[in-house]
């Protein structure tokens, strides 16, 4: 009988599950389309999904007996209940109808937002859900959830939030740790929210119908938080000081800060692992990518992005990338110059110097950096973001960090360390040789 444990990443694509060894090395894995109706999200039908991947995972380990999961996932998705029931859908993140109450909360910003809550007040943060419910849908419920912590209700009947979630709902004081009154209770009752705890708290026993013939008898579930600190907490394991470079959907560098004022322009939430603070910052990705494919472009941008056709120096800028709050990318008139081949090898250039820019504030004495995400299996473009980082990358092998962190905060002593691919090192350690 093999004791295994699980980390389960809610994405707002695809929910992922991994489970691992007492000393987090990975024995099986499943995924599955995260399930909606439209935009919107049942939580119920999310952990129906959540349990149904646990069993197929579990299927490949054989005989096994699970002793604790912990659940990650997106910051800002959340539902009513009464007394554990959900009420209705949860409304995303990226739902348009948010931008309805952005004139709403104009009256709640402060210059310090980022200082006090961690976060500035936009339509994706959670008080802008908020802000949609309406009287009726207030009155019949008894508390309101993340999504990323509803599956910790189902199953220990205990409602809490995860400390780096309540960071993302643009009404939690980061010192000295609490509720702004002032952005909930125009919207809820202050007592609708649960209490917040750390990142690897136990909150209860864990407790499945469908999951009984798997569970040990002491199996418990553990508090985790928002996705993309849970994954740079496991790269904090290895190498506290490094940033972890996350590039898939979009570009979100991580890091853990201690001591010393905040980083500008990044968002703040209390650190996975000890004490301090995550720091974290977005850089569109993908969406600039696909542009430039829809250009005309997309056997060049390819052709750059496997490194088999070579950038350009650094020049004029001829693309403008898109931009938080919709703003569409578009070329600049010294684009109009070059052929093809150039205008697409300079603009993935561009791209890659952006994340570097960013990187930078983040992390300005960063001796290697750690990547993960889809973009790092090419070769070309990983080539451009060594140079512009002017720091080696090593990326990571496991390509579910936030699910691997997930797991790694219910094990119960030291974890092993997670791959890195050496060829990627070697690539990043000869380029920057070169810039030398």
């Amino acid at each position: 009988m093999t004791d295994i444990w699980a980390g389960a990443d809610l994405g707002s694509t695809n929910v992922k599950v991994l489970l691992t060894d007492s000393t987090g090395t990975v024995l099986a894995r499943a995924s599955s389309p995260t399930p909606r109706s439209g935009l919107c999200t049942d939580a119920d039908t999310l952990v129906d999904t959540l349990e149904e991947l646990i069993l197929q995972a579990a299927h490949e380990v054989g005989r096994s007996r699970l002793r604790g999961i912990c659940v990650a996932g997106v910051g800002e998705d959340g539902v009513l209940h009464a007394d554990g029931r959900p009420l209705g859908q949860a409304l995303p993140w990226f739902d348009p109808s948010r931008r309805t109450v952005l004139d709403q909360l104009a009256a709640l910003r402060g210059p310090d937002d980022r200082v006090r809550y961690g976060v500035e007040l936009d339509a994706a943060r959670t008080v802008a859900a908020w802000a949609l419910l309406t009287p009726d849908q207030v009155h019949a419920a008894t508390g309101w959830v993340a999504c990323s912590d509803y599956p910790a209700l189902r199953w220990t009947g205990r409602a809490v939030m995860s400390s780096s979630l309540a960071a993302r709902t643009g009404a939690w004081l980061l010192e000295p740790g609490g509720w702004d009154q002032a952005r909930v209770t125009p919207f809820l009752p202050l007592e609708f929210l649960p209490p917040v705890v750390a990142a690897g708290t136990v909150v209860g026993e864990l407790r499945s119908s469908r999951l009984a013939g798997l569970l040990s008898s002491d199996a418990v579930v553990v508090a985790g938080g928002h996705d993309h600190p849970v994954a740079a907490s496991v790269v904090h394991r290895q190498d506290p000081a490094a940033p972890l470079d996350s590039m898939g959907t979009a570009e979100v560098i991580v890091r853990d800060v201690t001591a010393g004022p905040p980083p500008q322009e990044v968002d703040l939430s209390p650190a996975i692992l000890g004490p301090g603070r995550t720091a974290l910052t977005v850089v569109e990705l993908d969406r600039n990518m696909s542009w430039l494919r829809s250009t005309g472009l997309g056997a060049q941008v390819d052709a750059v992005m496997a490194g088999t056709l070579a950038a350009p120096p650094p020049g004029p800028q001829v693309f403008v990338p898109g931009a938080a709050g919709g703003e569409a990318p578009r070329w600049t008139p010294a684009a109009r110059k070059l052929s093809d081949e150039l205008r697409a090898a300079a603009a993935v250039r561009q791209l890659a110097e952006a994340g570097a820019v960013a990187l930078r504030g983040l992390a300005p004495d960063a001796q290697v950096i750690y990547g993960a995400g889809g973009w790092t299996r090419a070769p070309g473009w990983m080539q451009l973001k060594a140079a512009a980082a002017r720091a080696p990358y090593r990326v990571l092998a496991e390509p579910e960090l936030s699910a691997l962190g997930a797991a790694q905060l219910t094990l119960p002593g030291p974890t092993a360390p997670v791959a890195v691919h050496e060829a990627d090192q070697r690539v990043a350690d000869r380029l920057i040789a070169r810039g030398k």
